[in-house]
């Protein structure tokens, strides 16, 4: 295997399985239903008491939009333009990236989505992560 930090292994599941913690299925075995109780669940964020997202943003995030030259239609027909969104793969930045599309297009309620499209690859920065891109498509 190389030592270069950009150069991806696939594990397999023989690597995975060599390196797993042993569990002891004996003691599962002897558990009933009765033995199980359920937990409560949060509602709110850990730590929050409002519901408020902490997810947030750094650096300048754009609140207005280019200025267009062509406008987009709502014929039904044909893109115009395109709109590309990143989350990294965790829930919470899924989540927040689900929304940043509603609040984007909320924000724009001219504008009707033709298509979107969507694809995982790294993202490269100080570090490679796997990232969602989405591109709506008005």
């Amino acid at each position: 295997m190389s030592n270069d930090p950009n150069q991806h292994h696939k594990v397999t599941d023989d690597e995975l399985l060599a390196n797993a913690i042993p569990i002891d299925t004996t003691d599962l075995e002897s558990i009933s239903d009765e033995d199980l109780v359920p937990i409560e669940l949060e509602t709110t964020p850990m730590g929050s008491t409002s519901g408020e997202s902490k997810i947030r943003t750094f650096g300048p995030m754009s609140k207005t939009m280019k200025q267009w030259k062509r406008a987009p239609k709502k014929t039904g027909t044909g893109a115009t333009h395109v709109k590309t969104f990143i989350a990294k793969l965790r829930m919470d930045a899924i989540d927040h990236l689900d929304e940043q599309v509603n609040q984007w297009l909320d924000e724009h309620p001219d504008y009707e989505v033709k298509f979107v499209t969507q694809s995982v690859g790294p993202l490269k920065g100080k570090t490679i992560e796997e990232a969602l891109f989405l591109c709506v498509w008005v």
